[in-house]
């Protein structure tokens, strides 16, 4: 997976100037909790968000209304501290910058291409986790060793079952990785789980 190939660029995007009014960026995010705030030359200048707005308001709000506030700037409501990537970064990278904000700003040699969104992190984690593909699915605990993941894909080929998908993370015990593992459904599946067994593999979930 490549971040291009889950970009929204920034041509299909609706974007604030940093110069234009917050009632005009308001305006804009009539259906948008944030958006992207891009300056001159498609420069990447931060997020805007609503709450970024009222946050502003609440510090100035003792000295004017509100009606007055949304004829300033934007500029003062941007949240400059967010997180970027390139084309170069890996697809795994928006995951950790997902969950923290809406989307992921993709900006490539000082200029903002465009955006990749939760949706599409969503989606690409369905492929890898082959949410939609029927198949038998194993939970494993697998030993730290060298050559488990051979042993594993031995047993697999051995027994002629097509792997789906293989995805493996951390555990925190003594069999301190887990694997999901899903195989084409198949009358060898309980053949499979004595064999990954006997292979020193931990059969913690069959589904």
């Amino acid at each position: 997976m490549f971040i291009r190939n889950f970009l929204t660029p920034l041509c299909e995007l609706t974007s604030i100037h940093p110069n234009e009014t917050i009632a005009s960026a308001l305006n804009k995010m009539s259906k948008h909790l944030s958006l992207p705030c891009v300056g001159e030359a498609d420069r990447f200048v931060g997020i805007v968000s609503k709450r970024s707005i009222f946050e502003a308001f609440e510090a100035v709000s003792g000295n004017t209304s509100f009606a007055e506030f949304a004829k300033h700037s934007v500029a003062t409501c941007v949240i400059h501290d967010v997180p970027r990537l390139t084309f170069e970064d890996h697809f795994e990278d928006t995951i950790e910058i997902i969950i923290r904000i809406p989307f992921v700003p993709i900006v490539q040699d000082g200029k903002f291409l465009g955006i990749v969104k939760r949706s599409d992190v969503q989606s690409a984690l369905a492929v890898a986790f082959a949410t939609n593909v029927e198949a038998d699915r194993l939970l494993l605990g697998v030993p730290e060793v060298e050559g488990a993941f051979e042993r594993l894909f031995n047993t697999t080929h051995r027994l002629g079952l097509s792997v789906v998908t293989c995805v493996p993370f951390d555990a925190g015990e003594n069999l301190n990785r887990r694997v999901l593992l899903k195989v084409r459904k198949s009358q060898k599946l309980d053949t499979l789980v004595n064999d990954l067994e006997r292979a020193g593999f931990l059969v913690i979930q069959v589904n």
